[in-house]
């Protein structure tokens, strides 16, 4: 369970993906900070988006797990932080 606050309420979610592999949990954890790092408040295309999806889920450096985390990861912060299409 998550707890948020906005304002005045207190919003309390259940994780939507149970963790049960490290390598997907690292994976979300290290992109999910990098998205923060390098991509916050700069402008992003649908081509940006697809570039950085297509390279890191076939990254031979990272197990598939990993990969597929850390995708899933960039992604969880971006819709955190941006009103994706305009």
């Amino acid at each position: 369970m998550v707890t948020k606050q906005a304002g005045n309420v207190t919003v309390t979610q259940k994780a939507r993906v149970e963790r049960t592999d490290k390598d997907f949990v690292n994976g979300v954890c290290s992109d999910y900070l990098t998205y923060y790092h390098e991509y916050q408040d700069k402008q992003l295309s649908d081509c940006d988006v697809y570039m950085l999806l297509a390279q890191n889920i076939s990254d031979v450096r990272g197990t598939d797990r990993f990969n597929a985390g850390y995708c899933t990861g960039w992604i969880e912060a971006l819709l955190e932080d941006k009103q994706v299409l305009r």
